[in-house]
Order: C-alpha cells, then sequence, then structure tokens
C-alpha cells in the first residue's frame, strides 16, 4: 500500500537511494541538469524541509520512496515553485497525480494562490501531466529548453 508523509532527516540515506536509482533521463527531468547523486548540502536542504515555506512529501511503498514532490514559497508573492519525481517504475499509476493534488491542498492552506514549475521542453509526459492537470503554459524568459508551467489553486479544473 502506497503511503505519503513528510519527508524528514531521518529519510536522508533513502532518498538519496531514491536518486541514485532514478533512471538519468528521470533524474535530468527531475534536476534539469544531469546528476548521479545529491551532493551532502543538497540532500540535506530536500531532506530538511521547514515543511512552511517549503513542504516536501515523499511516496513510499514500504519503507522504500517512490515519489517525491516538494514546492518552496517564492517570498510573498503568493506563488510557489513545485517539482514532482515518481521512480521510473512506477510511473503512470497516478502517483503524481495525488502528489500533486496533497502540494495544492497544502500551498491553499499556506495562502498560496499559484504553482508554478520549469518543465524541460524534452518532458513530454510531465507537460501531458501538467496539461491534464490544468496547468497554463508560458515561456521561459532566459531558457528556451524550459516551458513554465502555471496553476491557480483555487481554479476549479474540468476534465
Amino acid at each position: 500500500m502506497i503511503r505519503f508523509r513528510p519527508i524528514a532527516a531521518q529519510d536522508s540515506e533513502a532518498f538519496q537511494d531514491f536518486v541514485r536509482n532514478m533512471s538519468l533521463q528521470s533524474r535530468l527531468h527531475r534536476f534539469l541538469f544531469p546528476v548521479r547523486e545529491l551532493a551532502p548540502a543538497t540532500l540535506r536542504a530536500l531532506t530538511q524541509p521547514d515543511q512552511t515555506r517549503h513542504v516536501g512529501l515523499i511516496a513510499l511503498e514500504g519503507e522504500e520512496i517512490i515519489g517525491e514532490g516538494r514546492y518552496v514559497a517564492l517570498g510573498d508573492s503568493g506563488r510557489g515553485e513545485f517539482a514532482i519525481a515518481v521512480a521510473d517504475r512506477w510511473q503512470r499509476r497516478g502517483i503524481g497525480a495525488r502528489m500533486l493534488a496533497a502540494l495544492m491542498a497544502a500551498g491553499r492552506r499556506a495562502g498560496l494562490a499559484f504553482l508554478e514549475g520549469e518543465v524541460l521542453r524534452t518532458n513530454a509526459a510531465m507537460l501531458e501531466f501538467a496539461h491534464r492537470s490544468g496547468f497554463r503554459f508560458k515561456t521561459c524568459p532566459g531558457d528556451a529548453r524550459l516551458t513554465m508551467v502555471e496553476r491557480d489553486l483555487w481554479r476549479e479544473v474540468r476534465p
């Protein structure tokens, strides 16, 4: 049974394993540049969010991390930058959609109006997921490799 919970410092080793076990393409799509594993400072930052301005969640099957999602509030703008990753063998099973719903609910509780993110133009699966999830698409100033996706947290999405 898949369960979701906030990420915590004690998840550091399991989260590093999650990143290491992602395919090169999935790591590129998540971090926007090729990585094999996370540097210690990055690992600390991603596994020790304050859960107020930086909300980090993980999806677990047993004790194995199979997905992660997070947002970081962008100052007092009412916006949060989000990211979602799901282990390769667990993709297209609804985990990302459940993670997004949890992030959106947390964002609304925190007073955010929008979630936004940068997506590589080559990441067709994420672009399709964003489209189905009601995100608007914008050009990314300064980087033609990226598309900005933006979702109003208070607007109802109709399929």
